[in-house]
């Protein structure tokens, strides 16, 4: 047994190295609990280790006046959503001695690779400099100090510098939970306060207090005097109350923060070209996965931008000669509780175009201002070399499709709240476990059973059609003996009317046979023998009964059908596209509407000038046949030509499109088969059995299958892994916009193209909270969107026809 879990945390071991295999390049950072502390005050440092194997214990820096050591716990190792596998050492920080103090960079070895972490400032301050406030607390009066602090006490404008909230509460209070502070803001910009989990005992007025560091950053937003604060902080205690027994409650408490007002300056005169916001230090680099591409296919560039600075409100780097390229807007990667740091990086997708044939992709530029030696300063990337095929079919103007830039954010405030149903979550249910299993099959079994009747219960329904066929034959045989004429023309009415058509050459005598003796001048009464009467009859009930058995069989095309589609197709030719898109909507239950017809209402909504609509039937063709190669193609070219938002893919992907996704599923399937049938042979037959020749190739032959089936099962472009297909929307209208709340005055986020795709997430009278697959969420107007599944029969899009000239012929 022992045995087999470690052989399990073997495997376990060796996936995660695999995962992280792509990644190996090692990162080191290290960060202090508090940067203020008060004199004999400890901190904790933390030097975290990424992407490698640590060789060696980092040796602690040191610092002239402070103490460094050890906390004894050894290494740590911590995995982080979304993040790789760290480990990290503790430190104990501590200093008798008052002023401003730097942890130098701590050389550390990951994997071989020398690398150095970043420098750490930190304050030591007199704690009788400490304003003591008074809060009631348990029928207690509870003395504590609390006060924002700041590492530079003039920043510039646009500088991010370190800044706390500092806590002394009593040790004899017992603290349940540490409240996230609730400040003002005046002329700053800053990430949440969020207490550190470092708590620190030091005596103060000759009682043990404990010290909490809300560690985050500001950054000035202008010039001038500004300021933070007041906060307040909410602390749940918990004390032994007599009542009239002991027993324990929860009481909460509130302390005050006072204001901190500073003095921003502004920026030196004389910025050079290309400066926008960008005031730290920092690093730049660019690289993609494109490197050979076809000319006028898009190339993503991932730029990352590391230092220390304003790293949230950085402006993306600028080509630094744009010309030749199609350059869209950029994309940022938001950054999490790692925004209460100084440092760190931030990632920018840039998508550009070539417009004509290139070598490599120019150098990225950055300008900056640099608060330390105020100066500006400017880094650039290395050039990318491409390898670019010409693409013939662009003819020789490669740039005839004007592309227009995909949108950029420009939020200046976050979004509205949500409206949850409940704020707190249910109860969990004593129920046994099993008993959801149970609901689940009894679930199934209903539903199996209404398939096999909605299968069934069409067959087992009377026929109104057919009721109606009897119900006329029945009135002809009732036509008195003596009015041949009225007899006659019945069944020519009833022949036109329910054997339409080409009838066969016995119907179509009865016809003649009406045409010649019930039009004469004369209009006899009698004209045709008893026989002649019942034979009619006789051939009438046998071509019904036939007419009704074709029809049930689903053989034989309805002419009404046949006549939509010319009609449809006429219209189409005539550049009556609205007429067009009614006739293919109308041809049938839109359930049972192909994939072809749902690709000409795209083109035809194209025509009339609406690419959402277009696009939108693009993909509910797609989404009825997967491997619909024109409406892919089409869907690609509205795309490209109008920015759309939608989830990127790469070319590979694309490529599988060639093939449905049945196909491949077929081949994953048929593997896996071959590979069991093949198992099966060997002890169903003996041993130098020909059949056992063909199994050992099954065995050879259903492996590659499965391989290839899997793998084109797994990379086939798949938009449910952005959303599920119930929940897709398209953006039908022009000029929409996202907005921070369910109005039309609120805020913009940014601006949705037609055809682009997005999650309805919730809904909201005339609004919906829609998802990008740029992870940018907004509220957009109902009537903007339609989903790609509709809920009921979709009507024909009302839309406004272009003025008539030889382009939209």
């Amino acid at each position: 047994m022992n045995t087999l879990k470690h052989f399990i945390r073997t495997i376990r071991v060796a996936a995660v190295w695999i995962l992280l295999g792509p990644h190996a390049h090692g990162q080191a950072s290290s960060r202090l609990s508090t940067s203020f502390l008060a004199r004999g005050e400890q901190a904790l440092l933390e030097i975290s280790m990424a992407g490698g194997l640590p060789n060696a214990i980092p040796e602690p820096p040191k610092v002239r006046n402070i103490a460094i050591q050890p906390s004894g716990r050894g290494p740590q190792t911590r995995m982080l959503p979304g993040r790789r596998l760290e480990y990290v050492f503790d430190y104990i920080v501590s200093g008798y001695e008052t002023g401003g103090y730097s942890i130098p960079p701590v050389e550390v070895m990951v994997d071989g690779t020398k690398i150095l972490t970043e420098k750490l400032d930190f304050v030591i301050f007199n704690p009788d400099e400490l304003e003591w406030s008074e809060v009631q607390a348990g029928g207690k009066t509870i003395r504590y100090a609390s006060s924002f602090r700041i590492l530079k006490n003039k920043p510039f404008e646009n500088e991010t510098t370190t800044t706390e909230i500092k806590l002394f509460v009593p040790e004899e209070m017992i603290i349940e939970d540490w409240g996230i502070p609730d400040f003002e803001r005046d002329g700053v910009a800053a990430w949440r306060f969020q207490p550190s989990p470092m708590r620190s005992r030091i005596n103060l007025l000759g009682m043990r207090y404990v010290s909490v560091a809300y560690p985050s950053t500001i950054t000035p937003t202008r010039s001038g005097k500004i300021g933070i604060g007041p906060a307040k902080i909410r602390l749940m205690t918990r004390e032994m109350v007599m009542d009239p027994f002991p027993r324990q409650v929860s009481t909460e408490v509130y302390l005050q923060v006072p204001k901190l007002e500073i003095q921003s300056m502004p920026l030196p005169e004389g910025a050079p070209e290309g400066f926008e916001n960008a005031v730290g230090s920092f690093r730049l680099s660019a690289s993609t996965t494109a490197t050979e591409v076809q000319e006028g296919d898009p190339i993503s560039v991932d730029l990352i931008v590391s230092g220390s600075g304003n790293l949230d409100t950085l402006r993306p780097p600028k080509l630094e000669n744009p010309t030749g390229w199609k350059i869209y807007g950029t994309t940022t990667e938001q950054r999490g509780d790692e925004r209460r740091q100084l440092s760190g990086n931030v990632v920018f997708h840039q998508s550009i175009r070539p417009l004509e044939m290139k070598s490599e992709i120019p150098p990225f530029r950055l300008v900056y201002f640099d608060p330390k030696d105020e100066t500006y300063k400017t880094i650039t990337t290395e050039s990318i070399a491409l390898q670019m095929r010409p693409n013939t079919t662009l003819g020789a103007n490669p740039a005839a499709v004007e592309a227009l830039p995909v949108p950029f954010e420009r939020m200046t405030n976050i979004l509205a709240v949500l409206r949850p149903a409940q704020l707190t979550l249910p109860a969990a249910s004593a129920l046994p476990t099993w008993l959801g299993h149970a609901a689940g099959a009894l679930l199934a079994l209903v539903l199996i059973s209404k398939a096999l009747w909605m299968r069934c219960a069409p067959r087992l329904r009377k026929d109104p059609a057919r009721d109606a066929r009897i119900r006329e034959l029945r009135k002809i045989e009732k036509t008195p003996p003596a009015d041949d004429t009225e007899f006659l023309k019945s069944a020519g009415a009833f022949i036109e009317h329910h054997l339409g058509g080409i009838p066969p050459a016995e119907i179509q005598t009865i016809l003649a046979e009406r045409d010649a003796l019930c039009f004469l001048s004369g209009n006899p009464k009698a004209v045709l023998d008893p026989k002649r009467r019942n034979q009619i009859l006789k051939l009438l009930r046998q071509a019904a009964l036939a007419f009704a058995f074709i029809a049930a069989l689903g053989f034989g095309p309805p002419a009404r059908a046949k006549n939509t589609a010319t009609q449809a197709l006429e219209s189409y030719e005539s550049a009556k596209y609205d007429d067009a898109v009614k006739l293919w909507l109308g041809a049938g239950n839109y359930e049972q509407l192909s994939a072809d017809t749902l690709y000409n209402i795209g083109n035809a909504c194209y025509r009339l000038g609406s690419p959402g609509y277009a696009a939108l039937y693009y993909r509910r063709a797609l989404a009825r046949d997967s491997g619909h190669q024109e409406a892919r193609q089409n869907l690609r070219f509205i795309e490209r030509k109008h920015g759309a938002i939608v989830v990127q893919r790469p070319e590979y992907q694309y490529a599988l499109t060639r093939l449905p996704l049945s196909a491949w599923q077929a081949t994953c399937w048929s593997g896996l088969w071959l590979c069991g049938l093949a198992l099966l042979v060997f002890p169903a037959t003996r041993p130098g059995a020909r059949l056992r020749v063909a199994a050992v190739g099954a065995l050879v032959l259903g492996p590659l299958l499965v391989s290839v089936g899997a793998l084109g099962w797994r990379y086939f472009p798949n938009d449910a892994e952005f959303a599920p297909l119930a929940r897709q929307a398209v953006i039908i209208a022009e000029k929409t916009a996202l907005h921070t709340d369910a109005a039309r005055t609120a805020p913009e986020v940014i601006d949705a193209p037609p055809g682009s795709l997005c999650e309805i997430i919730t809904t909201s009278g005339r609004w919906a909270y829609v998802a990008f697959a740029t992870k940018t969420r907004g509220w957009v107007p109902v009537e903007a969107i339609e989903k790609v599944i509709p809920v009921k029969a979709p009507e024909p899009p009302k839309l406004r026809k272009p003025k008539a000239d030889g382009k939209t012929a």
